[in-house]
């Protein structure tokens, strides 16, 4: 059975201006060799999120490989029966995501394929926008002293059961040591059960996989319609009128009253504030990453167009767009791209 597919191999790129002249990419990323000359079609679906970026890397792939035909396929989303049947059915090769995938969608994936899917992160997320994959910041309110905030002691802040509940608990003295902290954060699940993208995101990070978050939280939701940026908007109007209060949400969001802390691993350090430079070089703690499912059953090898379309994606040719005009996203670094290179082997 045909499906309504979109091609994009060969279209023009208007996805916004030129990034600022001082982004580059990393120069260790290695140039784009085609390993050999491939064709067919690839057929993209899961998260409309990225569909430019998609784009953006399927034109620049058919000037190495003009034999391949990258689509996306327009009909369905990740979380949809429809795109189970798809992938059961080999209609889908690749599954974009503009956040790592909630347990129930690792869970489907898994029983489809034979074990855990392959999932190669192919973008740093953004630095401070107010949609897409943004790096995250933790807010206290202009008042508070602290300066910054380690991993762990996030941890005991936000996980059920959690030690942390008193500012003093952090250091702080005087008419701070015994005030109450206020924990401010989206609401933990959608309507379908499924973790929100940022809460899905905390979870893995500071939880470790572990879901839940502590019973005496602020929940905050949407006025309008139930938007994540919005909530993350009223997360610091909400921790800018409190003065005991801390709350996560995205560097473009920041407000008067309310500012943002410096993080770290440990407790030890070292410390980053989150500044661009930070984010796009993947040393601050809350950077965000962008990711490709391959739909490849376990043990078999993965189909050649499929494997060097991912190669030239982790090339410095194929990281380069996020300087020629694509804004949402930033490169990977070398590292991460060799590390993501070999699970293609």
């Amino acid at each position: 059975m045909r499906y309504p597919l979109i091609a994009i191999a060969g279209l023009l790129l208007t996805t916004g201006r030129l990034l600022a002249s001082d982004l580059t990419v990393d120069a260790r990323l290695p140039s784009y060799e085609p390993g050999a000359s491939v064709s067919g079609e690839i057929v993209c679906a899961g998260n409309h999120a990225t569909d430019d970026v998609i784009m953006a890397w399927a034109k620049k792939f058919a000037r190495y490989q003009p034999q391949v035909t990258v689509r996306l396929r327009n009909d369905t989303h990740l979380t949809t029966d429809a795109f189970d049947v798809a992938i059961a059915a080999g209609d889908i090769d690749l599954i974009p995501s503009a956040r790592e995938l909630v347990p129930s969608e690792t869970e489907r994936l898994t029983k489809q394929l034979g074990g855990p899917p392959l999932v190669v992160a192919v973008a740093t997320g953004s630095y401070a926008t107010k949609i897409g994959t943004h790096a995250l910041a933790f807010y206290v309110n202009a008042a508070n002293p602290l300066e910054r905030i380690s991993i762990s002691q996030i941890r005991e802040i936000y996980a059920p059961g959690g030690r942390i509940t008193k500012w003093g608990q952090l250091g702080l003295g005087g008419e701070w040591a015994e005030a109450p902290i206020h924990v401010f954060s989206v609401p933990i699940s959608d309507p379908n059960g499924n973790p929100l993208g940022i809460i899905n995101y905390l979870q893995k990070r500071v939880f470790g996989g572990k879901t839940g978050l502590r019973r005496s939280i602020y929940q905050v939701d949407s006025n309008g319609p139930a938007l994540e940026q919005h909530m993350l908007n009223r997360i610091v109007r909400e921790v800018a009128r409190d003065r005991y209060a801390i709350g996560f949400s995205g560097f473009a969001f920041g407000a008067p009253g309310a500012r943002t802390l410096s993080v770290a691993e440990t407790d030890n350090g070292p410390w980053y504030k989150g500044t661009h430079d930070e984010v796009a070089s993947r040393k601050y703690p809350f950077t965000r990453t962008i990711y490709l499912g391959v739909n490849q059953p376990v043990g078999k090898p993965l189909r050649p167009a499929v494997r060097e379309f991912l190669r030239f994606i982790l090339s410095r040719e194929g990281q380069e767009i996020f300087t020629e005009g694509v804004e949402k996203y930033l490169p990977l670094t070398a590292d991460v791209a060799a590390v993501e290179r070999a699970k293609l082997d």
